[in-house]
């Protein structure tokens, strides 16, 4: 299936059946369409788990652009100065906006991510012990057993790019003015929350962004959480009512993190 964002909007109803029924070929059993048990269609492809009950999205691969770029951090930097800007949330500091650089510029490809983070319910299903879980995820000591755990659904974490890649709200890195309307690929789907809790990614950690690859993620390691969590240093990028992506969703190392870590889901395609 090679579709882009574009494409799916041109399609009509009988044509984007058709790309979720090709979607369904492409997944391990045990998926159906939301449509077959009445619900109504999302605006994006999506497909339901059966049994756990998680609903995922396409996520339509494609360039993308992790980091903060000289041009958001400007932008950064007079929201900080502007007294008047009405932000819903404090933007973050300069010097760790700055961990975020240099910007770059790769590609994701295509994939599903959960619309939510795995709820309490879901995590005991997977067998993870009570006594890790918390209504926002797993104690950081239980991480290697919910990758266990999510190893038999075919589910991962996603990389950094491909985390990022969803959560950013605006993608246009050289209008002067937000665009007339959100171009964010999952905006109003459900993922609009995405950024504001801590969530795991499979990338090794490292101090900035200067040694990611052009294509896909270091990702052997799980030692990366990106997302708002506790305190006003996190910010996530879909919460702000100004240039959202001018806010830092988040970075840090799961080392020394004592909170909880939330896992929301991702699954690639067969081929």
């Amino acid at each position: 299936m090679e579709l882009t964002l574009a494409g799916w909007w041109a399609l009509d109803e009988g044509g984007r059946e058709v790309v979720v029924d090709q979607l369904l070929e492409r997944v391990p059993a045990g998926y159906i369409d939301p449509r077959s048990v009445g619900h109504a269609p999302g605006p994006l492809p999506q497909l339901i788990h059966q049994a756990t009950g998680v609903l995922f999205h396409l996520v339509f691969g494609g360039p993308a652009v992790i980091g903060m770029s000289e041009r958001r951090f400007d932008r950064l930097r007079r929201l900080s100065a502007d007294d008047d800007e009405d932000l819903m949330v404090p933007v973050a500091r300069l010097d760790e906006a700055k961990e975020l650089q240099p910007a770059r510029a790769l590609r994701v490809g295509a994939a599903l991510v959960a619309d939510q983070p795995l709820p309490f319910g879901v995590l005991r299903k997977l067998g993870l012990d009570e006594k890790y879980l918390t209504i926002a995820g797993v104690s950081p000591v239980a991480v290697g057993a919910l990758l266990k755990g999510l190893t038999p659904l075919h589910w991962r974490a996603p990389s950094e790019a491909e985390w990022e890649y969803v959560c950013r709200a605006v993608e246009d890195e050289v209008a002067d003015e937000p665009p007339a309307r959100p171009t964010g690929r999952l905006l109003g789907v459900g993922l609009g929350q995405m950024g504001n809790r801590v969530e795991l990614c499979r990338d090794d950690w490292r101090e900035d962004l200067s040694e990611l690859p052009e294509v896909g993620s270091l990702g052997r390691g799980h030692e990366v959480l990106r997302g708002r969590g506790a305190g006003a240093r996190f910010a996530g990028w879909n919460v702000s009512p100004a240039w959202n992506e001018a806010l830092w969703p988040g970075r840090r190392s799961l080392a020394g993190w004592t909170g909880a870590v939330a896992m929301r889901p991702w699954m690639d395609l067969l081929r």
